[in-house]
């Protein structure tokens, strides 16, 4: 399988230093394309912001199954940076959207979805919130490339059927948009995590 992971972003709310904030001796987005190839996913890292501190970042594991792409239109949001890494993906494979700076996810979170995945489109819930990676079937691809101008997630899979797969670990929803929440995850550690169900 696969994964679009996007590390294109402005973080605006941590004066862009998000994805290069050191946790637990890597930074964020080091941690994520670790964890999406531990999974065993060919995986497409979309940058942006900061593309060359992010490559220099996650240089050490580059290997046949990483692509880095760039987004030159990154400042129009995730939608966009969603799009471009759909154009690199293999076609008639299932694969995941996933976000760089969400530290908890690991590569037994991806096998977890998969395992329990009965539809076209499915997404981890937690306790009522939607959360990510999100997990798509192939038809999704030229749902994704012909899409213009800026999109959610949540407007992409509106017309659809989206199967909530309930999960019981915080892992799915916890991302790091502000300082103010990385001081916070460093000063609790990372939670106690439930296998999943």
């Amino acid at each position: 399988m696969q994964n679009i992971l996007l590390a294109a972003g402005l973080g605006s709310r941590s004066e862009g230093k998000k994805l290069l904030l050191p946790y637990q001796g890597e930074t964020l987005v080091h941690h994520a394309v670790k964890e999406s190839l531990l999974a065993g996913l060919y995986t497409v890292l979309v940058t942006g912001y900061k593309a060359d501190e992010v490559k220099e970042a996650v240089k050490d594991l580059y290997c046949d199954n990483l692509l880095v792409v760039h987004n030159s239109e990154y400042a129009q949001g995730q939608g966009s940076s969603t799009r471009c890494g759909a154009f690199y993906l293999r076609e008639e494979e299932s694969f995941f959207i996933s976000l760089s700076d969400m530290p908890l996810i690991k590569a037994r979170h991806y096998h977890h979805l998969v395992r329990c995945a009965t539809h076209a489109a499915a997404r981890p819930s937690y306790k009522g919130r939607l959360g990510h990676p999100v997990l798509l079937a192939p038809t999704f691809l030229s749902v994704i490339r012909d899409r213009n101008g800026p999109f959610t997630m949540r407007s992409l899979l509106s017309s659809y059927e989206v199967q909530a797969i309930e999960v019981d670990e915080e892992a799915y929803i916890l991302d790091i948009d502000t300082l103010d929440e990385y001081h916070a995850l460093l000063a609790s550690g990372q939670p106690p995590q439930s296998p999943p169900l």
